[in-house]
């Protein structure tokens, strides 16, 4: 890739730009980062303008040259798409962290498919290894919390001591779904001592064969034909949805979800009763409304007659919408 560097390092503004980012390279817990420092503490970021769609790419790929992660941020999942796919050809290590879909409209359509991108996205950044996300302002806005390694990935290895039961519990636990036959990522089955996980961030699941309590072999397959593929050492199974909750966590947000539905029937149980209310104090006032539309400043005169009625405290604002 050294000769799609040869033209920029033809330019003497690209020498600059990198010198200035070198200076700008500090290091966080070991790791470099591009940012820098003034004498006065305060820090400083560098902007780029001027390169065309065409060469936007090209001079990220150049000036980020040796930064193990680099995201890259655009304005809609659509643009971002289009620039994951174009950034292939610089840099094998890209992947694409979309945004969630709030009103579930491509939940819908692709399933699981968003969170399998987020989760993999994740799964990289969490092993350190050298990444390019490209993402959107909308999935930088939604909070995250990341796994912690101990308690939210499960290590297994030839000869780990499981119990099926409490390895099934803790799958769903997880976020897996627990099926009678591997399907599709993010589901597993347990059946005569063979438990087999489809990891959502694997491309072919896994079949784990117990003796007893003794993980006695370990093989990724084939889903559809269910041949052994490789057989395995040991294997990482990461987690199946974004946030895992404990138990004690699930029990205080379904507390606070009650308490929220209570408070919210309280407000439309009364709310039938406001809207008589209203509607009867409206009909006194109605037909002494009606006449003044015959003004020549029939307009003024209904809303300066209105914004007393308001100020009164006799008419809501929504009533407006009647007239």
């Amino acid at each position: 890739m050294q000769a799609l560097l040869a033209p920029l390092r033809e330019l003497a503004e690209y020498g600059s730009i990198k010198e200035l980012l070198r200076k700008g390279i500090r290091t966080a817990g070991g790791q470099p980062g591009v940012g820098g420092t003034l004498s006065d503490g305060a820090s400083y970021v560098v902007s780029l303008t001027g390169c065309v769609d065409s060469q936007k790419l090209h001079m990220i790929y150049g000036l980020s040259e040796g930064v193990r992660t680099k995201v890259i941020v655009t304005y809609s999942d659509l643009k971002a798409r289009e620039i994951y796919e174009e950034y292939k050809f610089y840099d094998r290590n890209v992947m694409l962290f979309p945004a969630k879909d709030l009103i579930f409209f491509q939940a819908d359509i692709h399933g699981n498919q968003l969170v399998r991108e987020r989760v993999k996205v994740l799964r990289r950044l969490m092993e350190r290894k050298p990444v390019t996300v490209v993402t959107t302002y909308a999935a930088l806005m939604t909070p995250l919390a990341m796994w912690d390694r101990e308690k939210d990935i499960l290590d297994l290895g030839l000869g780990s001591l499981v119990q099926e039961k409490a390895f099934a519990r803790r799958l769903v636990d997880m976020g897996y779904e627990k099926v009678p036959q591997v399907e599709s990522p993010g589901q597993f089955s347990v059946r005569g001592g063979i438990v087999d996980i489809f990891d959502l961030t694997e491309e072919n699941p896994y079949r784990v064969e117990l003796w007893g309590e003794e993980v006695e072999s370990i093989r990724s397959f084939d889903v559809l034909s269910q041949r052994s593929i490789e057989n395995l050492s040991s294997i990482d199974i990461y987690p199946a949805t974004e946030m895992i909750l404990t138990k004690d966590q699930r029990a205080r947000g379904m507390h606070l979800i009650g308490l929220e539905a209570k408070k919210q029937g309280g407000f439309f149980r009364l709310s039938p009763l406001r809207i008589d209310a209203q509607m009867r104090n409206l009909s006194r006032y109605r037909s002494s409304l009606y006449p003044l539309c015959f003004y020549k400043h029939r307009t003024i005169l209904l809303l300066s007659l209105l914004f007393y009625f308001i100020r009164k405290g006799r008419i809501h604002p929504s009533w407006i919408l009647f007239f």
